[in-house]
């Protein structure tokens, strides 16, 4: 798991990333990246071959009883897509809802807005999602 910073400073963080792995990046069975806000789950956006998209379904199915079960296509973000491109590593966004882009970036974006039941569903979904991908084996899609 990779954490940074920077993207609405230009992207520095999600470039730095890609320069200091480029070597590495064919490694990478999948990026995820969570820019939606931390609100009760709903689904997850996917940018891969077919073979890639059927497996994110599968495995959503196992996310149904907090109803983050929903697949859709076009799954990414701007921190990963440095990386996502030079690598063309399959890549996946979580998606809430709520009122995430009414505040987003205003003096009330603070995280007393984000029910700490949501932030466990969102925070299990991710991790349920990024832990199968891993022990899969091959990159997401092989």
């Amino acid at each position: 798991m990779v954490l940074w910073t920077n993207e609405e400073n230009g992207g520095r963080g999600g470039r730095a990333y890609r320069d200091a792995h480029l070597g590495e990046l064919s490694k990478h069975v999948m990026m995820l990246e969570a820019d939606s806000g931390l609100f009760r789950p709903v689904s997850f956006g996917v940018t891969a071959n077919g073979r890639a998209q059927e497996t994110v379904t599968d495995i959503a199915t196992l996310l149904a009883s907090i109803s983050a079960d929903r697949v859709l296509p076009g799954g990414g973000g701007a921190d990963i897509e440095p990386s996502v491109q030079s690598g063309r590593i399959p890549s996946l966004s979580y998606d809430g809802t709520g009122d995430y882009f009414q505040i987003h970036h205003t003096e009330a974006d603070t995280i007393d807005k984000i029910q700490p039941a949501d932030i466990s569903r969102a925070s299990a979904a991710i991790a349920v999602m990024a832990y199968v991908v891993a022990e899969m084996g091959p990159r997401l899609g092989q």
